[in-house]
């Protein structure tokens, strides 16, 4: 096995554990906290705090990372998880529990962002959106099948039970990491990763962030997809069961069908974008997850919403391989870790921000302006997309004939 092939596979393995791990706290929790906390504004709180640490933090490891290597910062966010996943059910009050979720936060913005930015670093030019969307399943897998064992862990046993179950997998995804990952991963021919980066730019301030229309493009498209992300996540499961009447099961069926559609489609659809450009493939994604968002506004039943989630599934699908890939097309003239940095932390920003925004616009008009704002924004995050590389060829992003 060539040194890039086996770096792929031990990052895959412990991204799949590590979000695997992440997904059996989500049946579980919401009640958990509710426990806690003494008010709602305090329950939104310990949620926020997680993405919050991942939003501030996963640009400035994404640049250390490109200085000092990806290996110590993927160990070290292993490591973390492993010590942070028992201290939850030793948490005594809230705010023990906010200061858990803001680590386990901070373990999140060092593995995930710093693996992708390795596997970049891998992905042969002409196939980043083949070798990302088969990279990104690992992460889609493990939250879908995560929360089938918090379940089961929490039911048979207790939660106390399934919190270090999470420690569990992290900490054998550290030890497989510690022996199998290779110190200085190469490339597909066998050159070294410096090589193939030569020439990133050095300027890490948010300023060179600013300027950069291709990197404000495509951060503003992740941002909005994301919001989307949120509202999908949180106020949908709440619109379903308060006013469909739909139970807590079915939304379960809904949100799992989105994941594993979203989980199967990327590594062919990720070898369509190679082939078609990945600007067409996002541009159909997003037309996909635009009428998907609508949609769910005028939803009547629980069959309007399992359509409004296959929907949601394929745009998934189309989206996430091939704007992971023209991330790392970025990330070679601008620093991989660097830009899967802000890439990802554009991400965590939106899926904090989403319910806030949707849950304002329920307060302030109704669940129609919530889904019908969201596709609205999406829409206008693909705008941006598409304005921000007027100059670009789909050749550029094509495997050669």
């Amino acid at each position: 096995m060539t040194p890039a092939k086996r770096t792929f596979l031990v990052l895959y393995i412990a991204v799949f554990m590590s979000s695997m791990g992440l997904g059996i706290l989500s049946p579980i929790l919401p009640a958990y906290v509710d426990s806690f906390a003494t008010s709602s504004f305090i329950l939104g709180i310990v949620f926020g705090v997680f993405s919050a640490a991942r939003t501030l933090l996963t640009p400035p490891v994404g640049i250390l990372s490109d200085r000092f290597g990806r290996r110590p910062f993927i160990l070290l966010g292993l490591g973390l998880f492993t010590i942070v996943s028992p201290l939850y059910a030793m948490a005594a009050n809230v705010y023990q529990l906010m200061l858990v979720r803001f680590l386990q936060g901070v373990a999140a913005a060092m593995l995930v962002p710093v693996a992708m930015s390795a596997i970049g670093d891998l992905s042969p030019r002409g196939r980043e959106g083949f070798i990302m969307g088969s990279f990104t399943t690992a992460f889609f897998a493990g939250l879908g099948f995560g929360p089938l064992i918090g379940g089961f862990m929490s039911d048979r046993y207790s939660m106390t039970a399934a919190f270090y179950a999470m420690g569990a997998l992290s900490l054998a995804a550290l030890v497989f990491s510690v022996f199998a990952l290779p110190r200085q991963p190469a490339g597909d021919g066998g050159e070294e990763i410096q090589e193939r980066t030569s020439g990133v730019v050095s300027d890490s301030s948010l300023r060179s962030i600013v300027t950069d229309r291709a990197m404000v493009g495509l951060l503003f498209f992740r941002f909005t997809r994301a919001v989307g992300i949120g509202l999908v996540w949180v106020i949908m499961p709440l619109f379903a069961i308060k006013s469909l009447g739909i139970s807590a099961f079915q939304v379960g069926i809904l949100l799992s069908t989105n994941t594993f559609i979203t989980t199967i489609l990327q590594s062919p659809t990720g070898l369509l974008s190679d082939r078609i450009g990945h600007l067409k493939s996002l541009t159909a994604g997003s037309a996909l997850a635009g009428a998907a968002i609508a949609y769910i506004a005028w939803a009547k039943s629980f069959n309007d919403l399992l359509y409004a989630s296959v929907m949601l599934g394929l745009a998934g699908g189309l989206i996430v391989p091939a704007g992971s890939a023209l991330a790392v097309t970025l990330g070679r003239t601008r620093g991989m870790g660097r830009t899967m940095g802000w890439y990802n932390s554009s991400l965590s920003l939106g899926t904090m921000l989403g319910p806030v925004i949707g849950g304002a616009l329920l307060d302030l008009a109704s669940v129609r302006a919530v889904f019908v704002s969201g596709s609205l924004l999406g829409l206008l995050g693909w705008l941006a997309l598409i304005l921000a590389f007027p100059a670009r060829k789909d050749s550029e992003f094509r495997i050669p004939n």
